[in-house]
């Protein structure tokens, strides 16, 4: 270290020692004003979390939310105890359950096989007089008889209403829209001020905090329905949204109790004195409040995928200072008689620099997440990388302004002979056989690269959640018995007709008028069309309930009318609001001049590759549609969904690529040695390329969470590297090659074994997670952590042993 810069750390330390107390006063000032902050700390698991920066099929979806008038809706579903759905029973339960819905406040609309308007249902009535008297289901004029079969036939109530075996019936619900919501947006999209945009932005996040507890107080209330009435199930996005926050919520409790709980056991265990637990408890506390008020400070917001941000940050600081115990202890132990100050000066001096370029390569890491080009992810990145800083100052900062006001401990706990001895066998095992190690690697190399080829990144909904949760259970029946879980849209748009200026034709003129008008906007064409189209996505085995404007035409021909052109701008005229809204509205736009197709894909279905699925639609509909003048889009939720899925592999690549360039450098930097930074990044790679190949042949998909283990992984397991080289190049100076190796590892080996077993153990805890992708990232980290333990016992220093030469080093 330069002596400038060590005189300058000498001085910052000795202002702390001298003055511990005015030191903790102005860390509990920090502490208290960046605990208000935390406070706020919002928590984000809505759709527009979980979708690719600038991803051009946003725009696109949020045209159609605007033009189509769409409400979030929830789906349930209820079965009967006896008979079928239209038994007497059944149909007084579900008239019960609706009147208990309707007292929900956020409630906008309920729809269900009750109140579903009916057009064939009262033999006495024509077509236009059932349209005016709006009938249904309990209607008096109803015959209950053609209702039953209208309704199971009925193309848009079957797999949304009722299941095809009459066993199982949904109920749709329309939750209230955000009107303020709706303007600010709107506000925003014509704004051109870029700080309005700002200001607009900040009263949007607000209005979407306001649904988002509105929605949760509703699936609340709604869950609690499900006591009075028995199998009633929920699905629906707005559940998974919701259901997520709730796991992110008990996630950051439950990590942060269990593994504070595990954590003080473990030092314990390995130390033997409570000041030592409670002095890294103490520490991790004030690091993971003031981070979190530094998050809250800066608008960042808690995501399913940055709820492991506790977790990680305890596991790295209780890292951070378990290597500054260790070096204490050691000091200790060499010169007991020394001051308490003068050890924590030597202590503070030796650590400060493997302790910076660790927490330095570990911010490295989470830096490369803003690669991945996914919200989330990217914030998880910023989130952690800001931690790390706050961790690598207050942890110096503390542990010597507490250690100061008090005494040396009375004895020290060492490890026990047997893992002594282990780790002298690790160091004998690199030694003398290395080329068995040197073999074992190699075979990790090939085994690497067969994985690797069969990365996927299929992830459905349905299986982020345990079988046992009670929303993949309603996921499930949903998506098997009522047409499917996830939204996929088709939209077809025409071109506008050019009003031609130079029409002087009386009767053109007059022709034109008309045909603008609405009723004239159902040609045949747009009928043909909505045919060629409802009928290929129907015969798509993934695609479930699939509703447009020839569902409409099926209805009118299941009357026995013809449905032509002139039948459907009959009815089109002539229909209530309502029932517009329902049969018209969704699928067609006039203004838009344009058609809408809704499916519903089987997300459960386990040969679904949602990738192939959506190109193939597209190349298919290119085809069927290609002489018909139309443009063509595919959108909805599924497509969003796909987009962020199928960037995963690339982001892994960016990610890891950036990752392993800034460390080799970073490592060239502290080695300032050539050899000693690719024997560095050797030993670390080898071990994360095993997980991938893990991933590839067990058929585990890459997710969120899994896309981050490779560059959060390396950017922690390279520390040890770090303090095992650092430790072996101050042995070298004074033992030969094999020597310094055996008291690198009697040494440093400890400290790598404590703070290694410490991360796996909490990793370990994120395995009791409801969600899937958390069980994952916990189990994949905590290997790939033990590997990297490995690596760093036996591939390192057997490569230090069998390339580098003693006088290279000796500098």
């Amino acid at each position: 270290m330069n002596p400038q810069n060590n005189n300058l750390f000498l001085r910052f330390y000795r202002a702390i020692l001298n003055a511990p107390k005015l030191t903790l006063t102005f860390c509990a000032i920090i502490f208290f004003v960046f605990g208000f902050f935390a406070l706020k700390l919002p928590i984000d698991a809505s759709s527009d979390s979980l979708i690719l920066e600038n991803d051009k099929d946003f725009k696109t979806y949020d045209s159609i939310i605007k033009n189509y008038t769409t409400q979030d809706f929830l789906i349930l579903a209820l079965s009967p105890k006896k008979g079928d759905v239209f038994h007497h029973d059944f149909l007084t339960t579900l008239q019960n359950l609706t009147n208990d819905l309707k007292q929900i406040p956020q409630i906008d609309g309920i729809l269900s096989i009750l109140n579903a308007p009916l057009l064939k249902s009262a033999p006495n009535l024509e077509l236009q007089e059932s349209l005016k008297a709006n009938l249904t289901l309990l209607s008096a004029q109803t015959d209950f008889e053609l209702a039953k079969q209208e309704l199971l036939h009925h193309p848009f109530y079957t797999q949304n209403l009722i299941s095809k075996d009459l066993k199982t019936a949904g109920i749709l619900i329309y939750l209230k829209n955000n009107t303020r919501l709706e303007q600010l947006r709107e506000l925003k999209n014509t704004e051109t001020n870029e700080s309005q945009k700002q200001e607009i932005q900040k009263l949007i996040e607000q209005e979407k905090g306001k649904v988002q507890t509105q929605n949760d107080v509703t699936i609340t209330m709604l869950k609690n329905l499900q006591n009075k009435y028995e199998g009633l199930q929920i699905g629906g996005i707005t559940l998974i949204a919701s259901d997520m926050i709730a796991y992110v919520k008990s996630d950051l409790i439950t990590y942060g109790t269990s593994l504070s709980v595990i954590l003080a056991l473990m030092l314990w265990v390995f130390f033997g004195h409570l000041r030592f637990v409670f002095l890294t408890l103490l520490i991790c506390l004030f690091t993971l409040v003031v981070s979190s008020g530094i998050f809250a400070a800066f608008g960042f917001k808690i995501t399913v995928v940055s709820s492991n941000y506790v977790s990680l940050l305890l596991i790295i600081n209780v890292s951070l200072v378990v290597h500054l115990i260790v070096a204490y202890l050691e000091f200790y132990s060499k010169f007991p008689k020394a001051s308490q100050k003068n050890l924590l000066y030597a202590t503070l001096l030796t650590k400060q620099m493997p302790s910076f370029f660790a927490a330095f390569t570990t911010m490295i890491g989470f830096l490369s997440l803003i690669y991945s080009n996914i919200l989330p992810i990217i914030h998880l990145g910023i989130v952690m990388s800001l931690g790390v800083s706050v961790a690598l100052l207050f942890t110096f900062v503390l542990f010597a302004s507490v250690s100061a006001l008090l005494d040396k401990p009375k004895h020290t706990t060492k490890l026990s002979t047997r893992q002594q001895r282990f780790l002298e066998f690790c160091a004998n095992l690199a030694i003398r056989k290395s080329k068995m190690i040197y073999f074992f690697a190699i075979l990790c190399v090939a085994f690497s690269l067969y994985g690797i080829q069969n990365l996927k990144v299929e992830n459905s909904f349905v299986n982020y959640f345990k079988d046992s949760s009670q929303i993949k259970q309603g996921l499930l029946k949903i998506d098997k018995d009522l047409g499917g879980t996830v939204p996929l849209e088709i939209l077809l748009t025409f071109p506008n007709k050019v009003t031609q200026s130079s029409i002087d034709d009386e009767f053109e003129a007059e022709f034109n008028s008309l045909e603008s008008q609405d009723t004239y906007w159902f040609d045949s064409q747009k009928l043909r069309l909505a045919k060629i189209v409802h009928n290929y996505l129907e015969d798509n085995p993934y695609a479930g309930s699939v509703l447009s404007l020839h569902s409409l035409v099926r209805l009118i021909g299941n009357l026995g009318i013809n449905a032509d052109d002139w039948t459907i701008a009959f009815l089109y005229k002539n229909a209530r609001d309502t029932l517009k809204a329902q049969i018209f509205t969704p699928y067609a736009n006039l203004e838009q001049n344009q058609l809408r197709f809704v499916l519903r894909t089987f997300d459960s279905n386990p040969t679904l590759k949602r990738n192939d699925f959506i190109i193939q639609i597209r190349k298919d509909l290119e085809s069927l549609l290609q002489n018909e003048k139309v443009q063509v889009q595919v959108n909805g939720v599924m497509v969003l969904y796909n987009n962020l899925l199928q960037n995963l592999i690339s982001s892994q690549v960016d990610t890891l690529s950036f990752v392993i360039g800034i460390i080799f450098l970073v490592f060239l930097w502290i080695f300032r040695n050539l050899k000693l930074a690719i024997i560095a990044l050797l030993t670390n790679i080898l071990p994360l390329s095993a997980i991938f190949g893990i991933l590839g042949i067990s058929g585990i998909p890459l997710d969120l969470m899994g896309v981050t283990i490779a560059a959060i992984s390396l950017g922690i397991g390279v520390d040890d590297v770090i303090h095992y080289i650092h430790r072996f190049k101050a042995e070298i100076k004074n033992h030969s090659l094999q020597d310094a190796i055996l008291e690198s590892h009697d040494s440093i080996g400890s400290a790598m074994y404590y703070t290694t077993f410490i991360i796996v153990v909490g990793f370990c805890a994120m395995m009791s997670s409801n969600f899937i992708p958390t069980i994952y990232f916990g189990f994949l980290t905590t290997l790939v952590m033990l590997l990297m333990l490995l690596s760093a016992l036996l591939l390192l220093p057997a490569l230090l042993n069998s390339f580098c030469k003693i006088s290279a080093l000796r500098f």
